[in-house]
């Protein structure tokens, strides 16, 4: 496994493996019918509009590439994804009761579901980690659903702890509640 900053080019699979790590994760705890509605293809637009824009090294998306993982199976047809099996997206906190210019906040770290639990999701965390702090940010920050055990026993088994900082999140089709974890980066 290598990981890497993502480029534009990666959008394509960026967006493959969030509507994919979406479905599997949330079945059960979102609502269907909007776990149904995700669409690669939209996304697609919004991350190559996210890659073109990265102010790396302060915000940036990085890529697992994993060039022994077969991804074919569900994958958008025509779709070159199989090497990208996760990417995590970071940058300063959006938070107002922190200070974005020393705490860093990862935004999103999706695996595609057939790599889980093979030590990806820990070498990404690390690697995000490791670029928030050469960013210059002391602290990082990363908000989960409530309900979401999987992502909160993965960030606690890697020294993040809940700060108690919970919000409501609106999602449009449903609502609900997230936790903050946060983790010093010294």
């Amino acid at each position: 496994m290598e990981i890497r900053r993502a480029t534009p080019a990666d959008a394509v699979a960026i967006a493959t493996v969030h509507v994919r790590s979406w479905r599997a994760a949330y079945g059960g705890v979102l609502p269907q019918s909007y776990l149904d509605d995700l669409d690669a293809a939209r996304l697609c637009a919004q991350w190559r509009q996210t890659l073109e824009t990265t102010a790396w090294p302060v915000t940036g998306t990085l890529v697992v590439i994993d060039a022994a993982a077969d991804l074919s199976a569900g994958q958008a047809a025509g779709a070159d994804t199989a090497a990208i099996t996760g990417f995590a997206h970071f940058g300063p906190t959006r938070d107002e009761d922190d200070d974005p210019r020393s705490v860093g906040e990862l935004q999103t770290l999706y695996l595609d579901p057939l790599v889980w639990r093979r030590g990806a999701g820990s070498l990404l965390l690390g690697a995000v980690e490791k670029q928030l702090g050469e960013a210059g940010f002391a602290t990082a920050t990363a908000w989960t659903l409530e309900n979401n055990d999987r992502a909160r026993i993965f960030y606690e088994r890697h020294g993040w702890h809940p700060d108690g900082a919970t919000k409501f999140h609106d999602w449009g089709a449903f609502m609900a509640t997230d936790v903050r974890y946060r983790v010093s980066l010294a």
